[in-house]
């Protein structure tokens, strides 16, 4: 088995992968924006930007993350409709059981191994891993720059594809309880759309089937929906909910005590959760 180490897997980053002879029609505008490398941009973090060190002085891990999108490959968007009736996003929902990130709304993906030649190999791995996903349905489009997470010391790299023959996915691994592709209609609906907050710290979220879709992956989410031109105007101005409030509620089942204790860790400004 051949081995690859970090280095040679961040090279990769500077090369996007080749685009597939027909990319669908409403896909077009968003997969060039996202290869113009334009998502710090519309995160406008300086959190989530990866530093050479973090407090402790260690370099940042790396991993990669899925973002799968599919629906109708012969849809011809309009202004009032710019993505087909069957878009999807995949999610999936980490088990409570997880050491790091318990019970929260993610893309599937994962840390890099030194197997992985690219972070397109990691993020295909790793939702295969999880999802049962076969990677011949999928087709890669882009790589994102990394994205930091200060409380795990990881820089996510997010790569957009788009899932050209959709299958049955499913819980494959213990580390997941719930698969799903989510429609994009839902995510773009400002009734599920709102925001969150703790001490200083507030973020992007959404009600995705009675859990709430925050953090890493909301931010993400977020700017992809801006990025694409699909984001419908919502009141991002209301009041925030509090973060803890809103978890207690949903579904999630995460582990506020060590929630809690990252927040504390990262400072009044709640660094990049």
């Amino acid at each position: 088995m051949n081995t690859y180490t970090q280095e040679q897997w961040l090279a990769e980053i500077a090369h996007q992968p080749p685009l597939p002879t027909e990319v669908p029609v409403w896909l077009q505008h968003f997969v060039r924006n996202v290869r113009r490398g334009t998502i710090h941009d519309l995160i406008n973090d300086r959190a989530r930007r990866v530093p050479e060190k973090n407090k402790e002085g260690k370099a940042p891990r790396y991993s990669a993350v899925l973002v799968l999108i599919s629906g109708d490959s012969l849809y011809i968007p309009t202004d009032d409709a710019p993505f087909p009736e069957d878009a999807t996003l995949l999610l999936t929902h980490r088990a409570p059981s997880m050491r790091t990130h318990s019970g929260q709304v993610a893309f599937p993906g994962g840390r890099r191994e030194d197997q992985d030649n690219s972070p397109i190999h990691t993020a295909m791995r790793e939702a295969q891993e999880e999802t049962g996903l076969d990677p011949d349905g999928v087709q890669p489009l882009a790589l994102l720059d990394p994205i930091y997470i200060d409380r795990t010391n990881f820089a996510v790299i997010p790569v957009l594809a788009y899932w050209e023959k959709p299958m049955k996915v499913y819980p494959a691994s213990p580390e997941n309880d719930w698969v799903a592709p989510v429609p994009i209609a839902n995510l773009v609906d400002p009734k599920y759309r709102y925001r969150v907050a703790f001490m200083q710290w507030e973020g992007p979220a959404f009600n995705v089937q009675g859990m709430v879709l925050w953090g890493f992956t909301g931010t993400v989410v977020t700017a992809l929906l801006q990025c694409a031109g699909w984001e419908k105007p919502w009141d991002k101005g209301k009041e925030p909910v509090e973060l803890f409030d809103a978890l207690k509620r949903s579904q999630n089942k995460e582990a506020l005590g060590d929630l809690a204790s990252g927040f504390t860790a990262a400072g009044p400004e709640g660094g990049a959760p």
